[in-house]
């Protein structure tokens, strides 16, 4: 997949999320612990400013001591977001 072909896939990410209303929910490694919620375009802006490190990003929205191995999930609920994500895990091993 060339440059250009990411870009619009990422760009089709951001605006299905955008329509879904998603937000950011920060993680611990093991998904036991819901550490933040953020709204989209903060996010965005933030992981995107920071080159795609969560902690960096985490901490440009005001939120310290970020442990290592956090995930950020989207989905319109804590729930949601760890569902989704475990789903796409289980269809990850399966391939």
């Amino acid at each position: 997949m060339g440059k250009g072909a990411g870009q619009s896939h990422s760009a089709e990410q951001r605006e299905l999320r955008r329509r879904r209303g998603e937000r950011a929910f920060l993680f611990d490694k093991g998904l036991s612990r819901c550490l933040a919620e953020f709204g989209r375009e903060e996010w965005e802006w933030a992981l995107s400013s920071c080159g795609g490190d969560v902690a960096r990003a985490a901490r440009e929205c005001g939120l310290d001591g970020v442990p290592p191995g956090a995930k950020a999930l989207w989905g319109r609920s804590a729930e949601e977001a760890r569902a989704t994500y475990r789903r796409w895990q289980k269809r990850r091993v399966r391939r």
